[in-house]
């Protein structure tokens, strides 16, 4: 049975806007879909990273219909002005936090999704579009609060700066780490965070060509190629990585989303025993799964 550590099941990796109007408008059809592709390709352990519309959250009710261990945090939290804002709740200090995760915690999250940097920008290699959304404070604050409630912690974060401030206010695992250095890779071994690089979304516009970024493509090859071999030292350091494919992001379809992923791994140059080791034990321990 297979894990993905990191999909987005309100993302449907196309006709994003027409599959969430269905929904929206009481049709949860598209959402049996999805969760169906999973169980026939016996990818039975999924781990959203939320959104705003509480897509997840119906999801994970359909979810042991078949078969299937869905773990959702409901909604993100971003920061007020910053990226995330269609994967949950901005907020903006921890005084809002605090309101916020208060109202959170009655629809029984599964762990905590934080997003602390911008995303990637094609258009200009080496750059996110915000380094860091919050300050390490706030971080470590809601970080601890949700450790307070025995939630895991997963953070959104890339460029070197938010991953550094993720591993030290406490965070499980860090999600997609672009443009890491060394040092946030000695830390995520020292401190044992779990690293889901999220190769799916770079890779799969590179491996499929998409005319959309025919400007941006040069750029997009470098990154990958990058955090490819950011993956290559993280291994050799002693980093666990596990297997999250950002599932429901353009190109990244559900239900392929993890094999995806573990293509791309390959690519690392990181052999069967590694490959099997990231996709079965680590990708289950983000999950928590001991039961098989």
């Amino acid at each position: 049975m297979h894990v993905d550590c990191h999909i987005h099941i309100a993302l449907n990796g196309q006709n994003y806007k027409e599959y969430q109007n269905k929904i929206l408008q009481g049709d949860y059809q598209p959402i049996k879909d999805v969760l169906k592709e999973y169980k026939k390709r016996n990818v039975l352990y999924l781990r959203d990273g939320g959104d705003r519309f509480g897509i997840s959250y119906i999801a994970r009710e359909f979810a042991s219909d078949e078969g299937i261990t869905y773990k959702t945090p409901i909604y993100a939290f971003c920061k007020v002005g910053s990226y995330g804002s269609f994967l949950g709740k901005p907020i903006n200090g921890i005084d809002d936090f605090k309101n916020e995760f208060r109202r959170l915690l009655r629809y029984k999250p599964d762990h905590l999704k934080l997003i602390v940097s911008g995303i990637v920008d094609f258009s200009s290699y080496g750059h996110v579009t915000e380094e860091m959304s919050f300050d390490f404070d706030e971080i470590y604050y809601m970080v601890q609060s949700a450790k307070d409630e025995n939630l895991q912690v997963m953070v959104h974060a890339n460029s070197s700066k938010s991953v550094r401030a993720a591993i030290m206010a406490g965070a499980d695992t860090i999600e997609h780490g672009y443009f890491i250095l060394n040092e946030e890779l000695y830390l995520m071994a020292e401190k044992n965070v779990i690293w889901i690089p999220t190769l799916s979304p770079l890779g799969n516009l590179i491996k499929y060509n998409d005319k959309r970024f025919e400007k941006q493509m040069d750029n997009i090859k470098k990154i990958y190629f990058n955090h490819l071999e950011c993956i290559r030292k993280a291994v050799q350091l002693g980093v666990k990585i596990a297997i999250g494919s950002d599932a429901g992001s353009h190109k990244v379809m559900h239900g392929q989303g993890c094999f995806n992923e573990i293509e791309h791994l390959k690519k690392a140059g990181l052999d069967d025993e590694k490959i099997k080791e990231i996709a079965i034990k680590n990708s289950r321990l983000v999950l928590n799964i001991t039961n098989d």
